[in-house]
């Protein structure tokens, strides 16, 4: 189902319009003069009371207090399993009242809920709300102001990627209790649900707990903590203004680069729903999907993939790369993917889609940005293991920066960061291709490829050519500084070089030239294998210059001069 989902500005949005929300049950109480009393600020202290989704370690709470002012003070005693009762009886709630705070951020629900047995549930419409009120009665008399929280959202996911709520009448029944006692009401459990559905399913588990059982859809990493802790912080000083100095305001959005920023050339981004683009003036220089295009008729939807960039084109208007070729419909434009790996006992190949054990695809935009040396943007993809369990094994960051070029060549910039997201490394064995790859267009096929292939194609003559000038034959497997795909469109000639920033892992790498097809790829795992683990991210980056004309290897030995002295 598709829905007006701008992940790249999905954290301004979400803050945005937290800040500007409101209701009749979430203001009840936040307006009398003896709760709008000027409270000690910013020497404010703030005490979090609640479940494991309030914690340091798993919860909101860190994200929370990271916002405030240095001068104001943060306790974190929420605890992990406990419920409304349970945190009275072990005596979390007696240390809540002995800090003596001006406030007390209270949420509880997750494990009030019936099956968490009798020391800890309590019903919804009975013993929740008698706790939620003596709590807030105990608060007053010692003279501490309470701010009740509904329930974080367990993201249940619907099968068209909506939030199927199992809180509601937890979150119900605190909102009753803030009326009720006409105390100040933050609607976590509402506003946690509209910014799930308001970037979905995919974009979520970024902030989402990953381990070798797959995703939690309880719980926040740290990304996670951040973000929900600002749509909290955000909230509470619209309920109560009179917080708004001891909360770091600059905070509550990300900072992002606006695409408008400097520079006088003529590159330009555009968005929507599926794609990126960059033009150069009328002409496109290259297309990143964040959805599948569309699978061709009789096609496998299992060879969908998103994450990738075609077409990808040239000055002249020519597109040099394919999606859903016939001979290798796994292949798409220019993508990056690992094929022999290892995960603890599990063999995954994100390569070869029809495998049914891996793949690669995207999953948010971070930023756009445009100044006088570049335009582009920055994504998350996920390398997923998609046998049960399902399992995100690898994060990659790309940084895509199209340069301003005179005009002949078209110049742009992929920097990937890969690391992993469980404490069970990736180990990539070696093999003979695997890596950051382009696959070019279907008429640059061999003819003994053609014969096997669609007969409504003209083959087109192509070739290969490296810094060594070798062809697809002897080129193939050597270390190589560019790799260069040539050949003619119609009546025309265009190339794609991809030169290898000599930083890179095994750098010059190996370079795996396909005897027959139009796809080359960079591959360290030739020479041998190697592992990726949690705090060890691999770090890759790659040069593409299009052309209108043959490779050219002197011109394109002087661009990768410039190139290596690049900082990445």
């Amino acid at each position: 189902m598709m829905r007006n989902r701008y992940v790249h500005f999905v954290l301004v949005v979400a803050m945005i319009s937290v800040a500007s929300r409101s209701s009749a049950d979430e203001v009840v109480g936040a307006g009398s003069k003896e709760r709008q009393t000027e409270a000690k600020v910013p020497g404010i202290k703030i005490v979090l009371a609640g479940d494991s989704t309030v914690t340091t370690h798993a919860g909101w709470g860190t994200g929370f207090c990271s916002m405030l002012q240095p001068a104001a003070t943060c306790v974190n005693l929420a605890q992990g399993g406990r419920s409304s009762r349970s945190f009275r009886s072990e005596g979390w709630w007696q240390k809540c009242l002995d800090q003596k705070p001006d406030f007390l951020l209270i949420q509880f629900g997750h494990n009030d809920q019936p099956g968490k047995g009798p020391r800890r549930e309590s019903a919804a419409d009975g013993a929740f709300r008698e706790h939620l009120c003596e709590y807030v009665d105990e608060a007053a008399a010692a003279g501490i102001r309470t701010v009740l929280i509904t329930s974080l959202a367990r993201r249940r996911w619907n099968a068209d990627g909506y939030i199927d709520p199992t809180l509601a009448e937890y979150a119900a029944a605190t909102r009753i209790v803030a009326r009720e006692k006409g105390v100040p009401l933050l609607d976590l459990n509402r506003l946690s649900i509209e910014h799930c559905n308001s970037i979905g399913p995919e974009a979520y588990r970024a902030f989402e707990p990953m381990s070798e059982r797959g995703v939690d859809h309880t719980h926040l990493n740290t990304k996670g903590s951040a973000v929900v802790g600002r749509i909290v912080a955000a909230e509470l000083i619209r309920i109560l203004p009179e917080l708004k100095t001891a909360i770091r305001e600059n905070l509550l959005t990300d900072r992002v680069a606006p695409i408008d920023a400097g520079g006088a050339h003529s590159l330009t981004l555009s968005e929507t729903e599926s794609t990126i683009s960059i033009n150069d003036g009328e002409q496109t220089v290259l297309v990143y999907n964040k959805i599948s295009p569309p699978v061709p008729d009789g096609l496998d939807s299992i060879y969908c993939r998103s994450g990738f960039l075609h077409p990808v084109m040239s000055p002249g208007g020519k597109v040099l790369t394919a999606t859903f070729p016939f001979d290798h419909a796994h292949q798409h434009g220019i993508f990056s993917a690992w094929v022999r790996t290892s995960y603890g006992d599990r063999n995954v190949d994100f390569w070869n889609l029809a495998g049914r054990t891996g793949r690669v695809l995207h999953q948010r935009v971070l930023s756009r940005f445009r100044n006088s040396d570049a335009t582009g943007f920055e994504a998350e993809l996920i390398h997923r293991a998609v046998e049960s369990p399902v399992v995100d094994i690898l994060r990659e960051r790309w940084k895509v920066s199209v340069h301003p070029s005179d005009g002949t060549f078209f110049c742009f910039d992929l920097d990937s960061v890969q690391e992993a997201l469980t404490d069970t490394p990736l180990v990539v064995e070696k093999y003979h291709y695997g890596g950051f790859a382009v696959r070019g267009r279907v008429g640059w096929l061999s003819a003994k490829e053609k014969q096997n292939g669609s007969v409504n194609e003209v083959r087109e003559p192509n070739g290969f050519l490296n810094d060594h000038e070798s062809d697809r034959v002897i080129g193939n497997h050597e270390h190589s500084k560019w790799v260069s795909l040539s050949g003619r469109i119609a009546d025309d000639d265009a190339s794609i070089t991809v030169l290898c920033h000599p930083s890179n892992f095994r750098a010059p790498q190996p370079a795996r030239l396909h005897p027959s097809k139009p796809y080359f790829c960079f591959s360290p795992c030739v020479e041998d294998g190697f592992v990726i683990e949690k705090g060890q991210p691999l770090v890759s980056g790659y040069r593409f210059l299009v052309t209108d004309s043959p490779a050219d290897p002197d011109w394109i030995n002087s661009q990768w001069q410039i190139y290596q002295k690049t900082v990445r």
